[in-house]
């Protein structure tokens, strides 16, 4: 209990003279404009990054140039760019033994349905988990995300090949 001539501030009967709130310490940038700085990003560099933390740290370059209190957590700016177009999320997993039924994805955090199959006896029988927004899928034995790959993509969303990789060139001299 305060003592006398304390202003208890948690109350809602506290006096107008209060204190004024401090000022933010970050501000989260609007959806919109996190796909147009991947967009730009993508577009700029025209290479694959290799993890969303390196992803992350280019997109708080760009976003940080308008308001330098944005802020960007990775799992916000992989639910915002999983659909963009000009974009592929390739997704390495892992697998985990777990019988606990998944109710969101992991990758774009939408709900899941499970794929059930009927049985000899008309029983119905769960087997995994499938996501209809972003492709995920698992089963019983629980395919955990480990590694995020960004990719620029065409537009019907297939990858553009990686300019560093090994694929070999064809010889023109062979038929």
């Amino acid at each position: 209990m305060p003592g006398k001539g304390v202003v208890d501030r948690r109350r809602p009967d506290a006096p107008d003279d209060a204190a004024p709130a401090p000022p933010p310490r970050y501000r989260r940038p609007p959806g919109e404009l996190v796909r147009w700085a991947a967009t730009r990003t993508l577009r700029r560099t025209g290479r694959p990054f290799p993890s969303q933390a390196a992803l992350r740290r280019e997109l708080l370059l760009l976003l940080r140039r308008r308001d330098p209190l944005f802020a960007l957590g990775e799992r916000r700016m992989r639910e915002i760019l999983v659909d963009l177009p000009g974009l592929h999320v390739k997704v390495r997993y892992a697998e985990r033994p777990t019988r606990r039924p998944l109710v969101r994805c992991p990758v774009c955090g939408r709900s899941l349905r499970p794929i059930r199959n009927r049985t000899l006896w008309d029983d119905r029988v769960t087997l995994g988990y499938r996501c209809r927004h972003c492709g995920y899928w698992t089963h019983l034995r629980r395919r955990v995300p480990v590694r995020y790959q960004f990719l620029p993509a065409g537009i019907d969303g297939t990858p553009w090949p990686d300019p560093d990789s090994e694929t070999p060139k064809p010889n023109p001299d062979h038929p």
